[in-house]
Order: C-alpha cells, then structure tokens, then sequence
C-alpha cells in the first residue's frame, strides 16, 4: 500500500488538471447547466405546492418559465438600458476622467519635487479616453446580448431537470445503493434544503439591497442608478469583495459626475452603512452557519471558480462548494475532506 501512494497522489494530481481543463472548455455549456440546477432546487417547493393543488405539470412549468425569462429579461433591460445611456454620456465622463487625472498628476509632481526633489507623475490621462470608453461599454454590450443567448440555454435546461426530477432520485439511489452504506436519498435532501435556503434568503436580501442602492442613488442624482442598483444584486452574492465593488464603482461615478469629494464621501458611507445593515446584521441573524463553509475555502473557491468561469463562476463558487461539502460529508471516505471544508470544528470524542 505504502509503494502506491506516490502513484495514487499523482493519480488525483492528474485529475484535478485534466477536470479544470474539461470545466474551462466547456464553460459555455456547463455554466448554464449549473445556473439550470441551482433554478431546479428554488423552485422545487413552489412546484410541489401546485401540484398539491392539483395544477398539471405543463401550467407549473410555464409558470416557471415565465417567472425565470421574466427576471432574466428585465435584468437584460436594465444592462443594455446603461449600455445605451453610457455610450451617450461617455465623452462628458471622459473630459471629466481626463481633469481628474490631471489634477492626480499634479498632486504627485508636488508630491514628488517636495519629498524627492525630482518629478515622478505618472500620465495617467493618456490612458482613458473618450474613444476607450466607448470601446469598452460596446463590449459589455455585447457581454450583454451573450448572456441572453445563454439564458435561452438556461431555460432549455431548467425545463428538462423539472421533468426528469421526480426520476433522478431514484435513479441515484438504485445506481449507488448499498454503496459505502451512503443515503444518496438524505444526501440528495440535505443538499437541496441547504443550497435553497441559502439561495432563497441571499436572494431576497439582494433583492432588496439592490432596489435600496437604485432608489439612494436615484435620490442623490447620480447616473446610471438602475445598472447599479442591478450591480448590487448580482456581486452581493460574491462573498467578502462584492460590496466593495458595489461601492466603489458608484462612488467613482459620483466623484466624476459632480467632482465634490464630500458629496462623494456621503454617497459612499450611506451606501456602506446600507450594505452593513443588511450584510453584516440581518443576514448572518437569518441564514446563520447555514452552509458552514471555511473562509479560506470560501476565498479559494471565489478564486478557482472566477479563474475558470470568470464573474458568473465567482457568484457560483459558494453554493457549489457547499454541494460538494454536503456530499463529502455523507461518504465515509471522503469525510475528512468534509470536516477540512468546514467553519466549524469537529467534536473531539
């Protein structure tokens, strides 16, 4: 056994490449299979509610489908909508970047000559302009038109696992029965209950984030309130860095829209305290140690997943990690794998 284990090491080392290689390729396909799956847990509950009422299966799926293409086409809206008023409004941000710079530029000269008794600015205006700017809101327009594409793929997914759902248990639970004695059954139950919960309240709460940060930043008059109050919502399910993104891109518009660092500050720490509420105190009160991940997993995953699906992976990474520690758990030897995943430490008996 002890000869082995060099070639078993290398075995896993190998797999785990060849497995990052096969999830980066076919990330176009697997990323709204995942999506699809994710969908399929949060609705199940809503499903087997109407068909306790008695509503065929065909009407619970359209409406499914007309809630899932309903949200994914307004947020498909409000991103082109930003798109659109971004492109207008990019040659009066550009002039605005452009002062802004020069005056860092300035400030470092001085600096510099002060301390140093030599200039050392950096020009840091030539690097934006207003034609890089249009640039690159074309690109995130065309992100934006990718993702429609990708949430048709999302729906085509979610329809099938509906279907197939009442079968799939079943079926995994025939395929690995009396397998290293695990209850696919319990497991398959306690990753559903854990992952929706966590979805289901990390939703909501987002939801209302997002529609908070929309009506501040409306209230203040700062442009593009509605992509960030939609920004909010989809990076707040980034652990640790999404707030810090859904506060600095709102104050970088602000500082450059009214060029008043105090009216910036305001903004900022309004939002901040806004997201602390809800982050900080509402949510851990709700959710808990619900899906009692590492932190240190947590930011390896963020990560791992954002290196191979980039910002959708990131947003993924948590609910995938808690699958695979939800299962880890549930087989015997894999559990250590399980309690290393863990916040938590295991009772010493």
């Amino acid at each position: 056994m002890q000869q082995n284990k060099p070639l078993t090491v290398s075995m896993m080392i190998l797999t785990a490449i060849v497995a990052g290689v096969v999830l980066y390729i076919l990330r176009g396909i697997l990323v709204p299979f995942v999506v699809a799956g994710l969908l399929s847990m949060l609705y199940k509950p809503v499903i087997a509610l109407l068909r306790k009422w008695h509503i065929p299966l065909v009407i619970c799926l359209l409406i499914v489908l007309v809630i899932t293409a309903g949200a994914l086409w307004g947020m498909y809206l409000v991103a082109s909508l930003g798109v659109t008023s971004a492109i207008e409004k990019a040659p009066f941000y550009a002039d605005r970047f452009s002062v802004l710079m020069h005056e860092i530029n300035d400030l470092m000269r001085r600096t510099s000559m002060q301390f140093y008794g030599r200039s050392g600015a950096i020009k840091l205006d030539s690097l934006f302009s207003a034609g890089s700017i249009v640039s690159m809101t074309t690109q995130f327009f065309g992100s934006a038109v990718s993702f429609v594409g990708d949430s048709v793929l999302v729906l085509l997914f979610l329809v099938f696992m509906i279907l197939g759902d009442n079968t799939f248990t079943e079926k995994l639970v025939a395929v690995f029965k009396n397998s290293e004695n695990v209850a696919v059954a319990d497991v398959i139950a306690n990753v559903n209950m854990r992952v929706r919960t966590y979805l289901g309240v990390k939703t909501l709460l987002n939801a209302c984030v997002g529609v908070i940060t929309w009506l501040t930043l409306m209230l203040f008059g700062v442009d593009f309130a509605e992509v960030f109050g939609l920004m909010a919502f989809l990076l707040l399910y980034i652990p640790n860095v999404g707030s810090f993104f859904a506060t600095v891109l709102p104050a970088l518009v602000t500082l450059l829209q009214f060029g008043s660092v105090s009216f910036t500050a305001i903004v900022t720490l309004t939002l901040i305290v806004e997201f602390n509420i809800i982050g900080n105190l509402i949510e851990p009160k709700i959710l808990g140690q619900s899906l009692d991940l590492s932190p240190v997993l947590v930011l390896f995953s963020l990560l791992f997943w954002g290196f191979l699906w980039g910002p959708v992976g990131m947003i993924l990474s948590v609910p995938m990690m808690a699958i695979l520690r939800t299962v880890f758990e549930a087989i015997p030897t894999t559990r250590p794998l399980a309690i290393l995943m863990s916040n938590k430490a295991p009772a010493i008996t």
